[in-house]
């Protein structure tokens, strides 16, 4: 760790040196700010206002996150309408019946790399420093490529602001949880630079004293960000990202010995992850302007167990993940009516470890992508999106999306789209070559399932062939045709009411299935593609503000994803359920809720009271969901008896804020809150629901 700390902290001194650089201090021209609505950039790759955009955009200022407390990128989103957090492998997220790895997750505009099983862990994240997240739902790929077939959020951080400025913050709760955040930029018209230092840390807890080990481990993050601007010349503008986080992880574990007894192990891990963004901007003409951009990033991950009374080495993994990417993009505004912007790029992609048969597969990509936008008058946008990606592991594959944005009134607008998603083959689909000590089972690639299930039979582990590997077909990359429809709408002052209706279709999903049993009882698993499965629904909010201080949201969704295949089963009479007492019957449509880990009904209710005379703003948010099928009990392959479900829970939490003026100290601001209010927990289904949990924080703006 020593180490790993040294290299954050000459990270920070680098990037801070321009810092303390000026000489003078820098005073804020107030006179060329200009207060503007709410500007999205990640659902057209061009900077529009969120009225004037077309698919289904929700923008988490860093005012509203400050207020709800928020110091991970989990607590956002889960009190948004239409998004749920799934626990698979850390705290990921559904957008619109999708599991996390459909949806594509940027930093200002750049893939976060690092997925476990699928899951990027928004814990890993923090959101000090960011300006604003931007939530885009439906099919992306038309712009953004693979993994992009649910939806794209984008964590927009701040730009580095004329004059000088820093900011410290520290929070303590429950569980030992600590985060400490300190800031400092400086700048002038020309330059402008801010860096950040995070530290996250948690004692860990245990929601099951009778199960040896902890629920969720005690960790320490650090993370190191840096964002320089610097002008150039009158139309050439640089600007420049780095990012550094790393962590160490302690936990422990038992396994049973012949004896019956168990054996205490500990568990040792670290993640080492950063990330490069320079970006230049040059401004060709009044209507013409080009942008190149270059980004790289890293993530590694080590994982040791060892045996408590020897030290003996039980297991290791290693994980080592390498991204480089070069983009260009023209943007051209034509006239008033149009825009165009178009661009293209190349991808390369490394992975290692000790998962992978391969030391070091690799990926290419080149692409290219192209937009218009067309307003023939203030009552109508026509959007066309289309991207060419040529990969090297997969048929090459075009994107295209259109969209229709309806103002018939300036508190009336209606919206459509249709577009194209899809997601690639992830490594892990293709060269994982897997075998967990603890639980036995195997996991091999698409590409690898063939030989590691020769050897597994050669040294005598296979008991039964399901599935006969020389007769698979080759993975083909996912693919969706999505729909989405709806309106936002003001009839009265202080009332909004939006709504959307979406519809996907998805060919090719890819799925885990076993095809072998190995003679401990464990099973082989490896990937197959699904032909159709279908997610649908309907996502509403209104907000209204009864007196001038209050204001309510409130948030529901309306989910089904169901396999094709399985409705068509049912139908023809020919899928049976198993009652607890050992009885089958006949299902029907109504016994299928759909796939596991959705519910088909979420809610969201927040309200915040603010006294900005007083500088005092309270925050109450709540979120629901109904049930929702985890396991399979009876062997038919879908949740449909109530012992395969994880019930309905409700959390509440709340947050209280109070700042101060003072002559020295800009704003010195107090908080306290408390989260799930109520003490709701699901100690084996839900281990991210720790249970009540109280914190306190400072901080102070100068």
């Amino acid at each position: 760790m020593p180490s790993r700390l040294i290299l954050l902290l000459v990270f920070l001194l680098g990037t801070a040196a321009p810092l303390y650089a000026q000489n003078q201090p820098v005073v804020l021209d107030t006179s060329k700010v200009i207060p503007l609505g709410p500007v999205v950039v990640t659902a057209t790759r061009t900077a529009k206002a969120l009225e004037d955009v077309a698919v289904p955009t929700t923008i988490i200022t860093a005012e509203k996150m400050e207020v709800e407390g928020s110091v991970r990128l989990g607590e956002v989103l889960e009190s948004v309408t239409g998004l749920a957090l799934f626990d698979d492998h850390g705290s990921g997220i559904q957008v619109q019946g999708f599991d996390p790895d459909y949806t594509l997750i940027l930093l200002d505009g750049e893939p976060i790399i690092g997925r476990t099983a699928g899951t990027l862990d928004l814990d890993r994240l923090t959101v000090s420093g960011l300006e604003r997240v931007e939530i885009v739902r439906g099919p992306s790929s038309s712009l953004y490529g693979s993994e992009a077939l649910a939806g794209v959020i984008n964590l927009v951080t701040q730009t580095p602001l004329e004059g000088r400025a820093a900011s410290l913050r520290t929070r303590y709760g429950s569980h030992d949880t600590a985060d400490l955040a300190a800031t400092l930029e400086a700048g002038n018209e020309q330059f402008g630079a801010r860096v950040l230092f995070n530290r996250y840390s948690s004692g860990g807890y245990d929601l099951t004293p009778d199960v040896f080990g902890p629920t969720t481990p005690n960790f320490t993050d650090y993370t190191a960000d840096a964002r320089l601007r610097a002008a150039l010349s009158d139309n050439t503008t640089l600007r420049f990202g780095a990012r550094l986080a790393v962590q160490d992880q302690a936990s422990e574990f038992a396994i049973s010995a012949i004896d019956g007894g168990m054996i205490p192990h500990d568990q040792r891990e670290d993640r080492t992850d950063w990330s490069i963004h320079p970006e230049i901007q040059q401004r060709l003409s009044r209507k013409l302007q080009a942008t190149g951009s270059l980004y790289a990033a890293r993530y590694q991950t080590g994982t040791d167990m060892t045996r408590r009374d020897d030290g003996s080495r039980y297991f290791t993994d290693s994980f080592d993940q390498r991204y480089g990417k070069a983009e260009v993009q023209l943007d051209a505004l034509w006239s008033a009516k149009h825009l165009s912007s178009l661009g293209g790029g190349y991808i390369q992609e490394q992975l290692g470890g000790d998962r992978y048969a391969d030391a070091e597969p690799e990926a290419q990509t080149a692409f290219l992508f192209g937009q218009h936008e067309w307003i023939p008058s203030r009552l109508l946008t026509i959007g066309m999106s289309a991207r060419f990606d040529a990969h090297s592991d997969y048929a090459a594959r075009l994107s295209p999306k259109a969209s229709l944005l309806v103002r018939p009134s300036e508190k009336l607008r209606f919206r459509a789209s249709v577009g194209s998603g899809f997601k690639a083959p992830a490594f892990r689909q293709l060269y994982l070559v897997f075998t967990n000590a603890a639980a036995g089972y195997s996991v091999f690639g698409a590409t690898q399932v063939q030989g590691g299930l020769d050897r597994l039979q050669e040294e005598g582990q296979i008991t039964e062939v399901f599935l006969d590997p020389s007769t698979f077909a080759a993975i083909e990359a996912e693919s969706s045709i999505a729909f989405n429809a709806g309106f936002t709408a003001e009839p009265l002052d202080g009332l909004t009411v939006q709504a959307n209706g979406f519809y996907n279709n998805v060919h090719d999903l890819i799925d885990t299935q076993p095809v072998a049993q190995k003679t401990n009882g464990s099973f082989v698993y490896s990937y197959f593609n699904l032909e159709r499965i279908y997610t649908r629904g309907v996502e509403t909010e209104i907000t209204v503000q009864p007196l001038t201080n209050l204001t309510l949201t409130g948030g529901y969704q309306w989910l089904q994803a169901r396999d094709r295949n399985v409705v068509d089963a049912i139908q023809d009479g020919s899928v049976f359920g198993r009652r607890e007492n050992g009885r089958d019957y006949r299902l029907t449509l109504s016994d299928y809720q759909g796939l596991f880990g959705r519910s088909p009904h979420t809610g969201t209710l927040r309200a915040t009271y603010a006294l900005p005379e007083y500088r005092f703003t309270a925050s109450a948010r709540a979120r629901w969901r109904s049930r929702y099928g985890y396991r399979d009990v009876d062997g038919n392959n879908i949740p449909n008896r109530d012992d395969e479900f994880v019930d309905a829970y409700g959390v509440w939490d709340l947050t209280l804020t109070k700042s101060w003026a003072f002559p020295i100290v800009e704003l010195l601001s107090l908080q306290l809150g408390v989260d799930n209010v109520l003490n709701v927990t699901r100690p084996s289904l839900i281990p991210s629901l720790p249970g009540r949990t109280l914190y306190a924080g400072l901080s102070f703006q100068l």
